[in-house]
């Protein structure tokens, strides 16, 4: 959730350096490799029939976006419509509490496909990858990153189909259509 009627987070001179964590929405894919144990992706992903940590997500509060956001930051001296030069000097992979970095890529719905409708004006949905329409088809992918002599990489650790699940607030979910929804934590997939 972002939104310019928050109250900033953070206000700092023009010219300031700054160290930001950030964190995947897709973390909740795999609990035990990129939440548990590590008490500010907790924080973000707690979602129980009692709590949700993150209520609002998207520019209007209103479920309309998936993307965890750090911020608002606000920048003394700058006024609504300035353009502000933001230089991002060095990203690095947010290691777990046991010294590894893990990662998710879902083959999922969104993307061209989600955008362009059929010839005949219909949308795509899940199980039009694979023309199965009562299948799911969205492939899960969770991957290690590993570093060697040559550079670092990402290692497949293993893949699942998106599970159909009921979240805490009771909402049944038989494809990714809420990117941020936690797997539950004992899914073997």
């Amino acid at each position: 959730y972002f939104s310019k009627d928050l109250a900033p987070k953070l206000t700092v001179a023009s010219g300031t350096t700054l160290k930001v964590e950030m964190a995947t929405h897709h973390a909740c894919d795999d609990w035990d490799k990129m939440v548990k144990g590590d008490p500010g992706m907790e924080s973000i992903f707690h979602w129980s029939g009692d709590v949700k940590n993150v209520a609002q997500r998207g520019a209007t509060g209103g479920g309309d976006g998936v993307h965890v956001l750090t911020g608002p930051i606000f920048v003394e001296e700058a006024m609504p419509g300035d353009i502000l030069k933001v230089e991002i000097m060095d990203l690095e992979p947010r290691v777990n509490p046991s010294g590894k970095t893990f990662g998710s890529n879902a083959a999922a719905w969104w993307g061209y496909q989600a955008r362009v409708p059929k010839v005949n004006g219909e949308t795509y949905k899940a199980g039009d990858f694979t023309g199965t329409p009562a299948e799911n088809d969205e492939l899960v992918t969770i991957y290690e990153l590993k570093s060697d002599a040559h550079g670092t990489f990402a290692e497949p650790s293993y893949q699942f189909h998106w599970p159909n699940l009921t979240d805490p607030e009771g909402v049944h979910r038989n494809y990714i259509a809420y990117p941020g929804t936690c797997v539950p934590h004992d899914f073997e997939g």
